[in-house]
């Protein structure tokens, strides 16, 4: 579906009262289009529509115009730290990409001020997370691949075990 498509799809969303499907349509393109900053600040509308000043404050982080309260929300939804407010962000790429001086501005700083926190360097194209990955990461993701396994071997054992209960 074309970003033009979708958007009017929101719009009709907004228009039959539903938050929901308009959120969780913004959501998804800008996860796929990061860069397209009308499309966080559309994102931000909604949350605000929906009384989420957290998410009002992510996802208008970087608009020329931003609530300060919902940014600072935001920010204490984090915690204050940096680095994960870097990971909130959602963005990928590099700073160049943002279609705004204003946003390109927000990314460099909020990149040195994680640097800075982290002692090390970070990369936006991972979401944030250092550059060069981290074991607990790739463990993490082989332990959750082989307790899915384990999951659909018992339930596969289960459904077959009350078959042949029942006939």
């Amino acid at each position: 579906m074309t970003v033009e498509r979708t958007l009017a799809r929101v719009e009709e969303d907004l228009r039959k009262g539903d938050l929901a499907m308009a959120r969780t349509r913004l959501t998804s393109l800008v996860q796929s289009l990061p860069h397209r900053l009308d499309a966080r600040e559309r994102l931000a509308v909604v949350c605000r529509l929906d009384g989420d000043r957290v998410e009002a404050g992510r996802w208008s982080y970087l608009s020329e115009q931003r609530d300060l309260a919902e940014v600072t929300a935001f920010e204490k939804a984090c915690g204050g730290d940096p680095v994960r407010i870097m990971r909130g962000l959602r963005w990928s790429g590099p700073e160049d990409a943002a279609s705004t001086e204003r946003a390109h501005q927000v990314l460099l700083d909020v990149r040195a001020r994680a640097e800075s926190a982290a002692g090390k360097k970070l990369d936006w194209s991972d979401r944030g997370r250092d550059v060069g990955g981290s074991w607990w990461d790739d463990g993490f993701a082989i332990g959750c691949m082989f307790a899915a396994l384990v999951l659909i071997a018992l339930v596969g054992i289960g459904a077959v075990t009350v078959f042949r209960w029942i006939f």
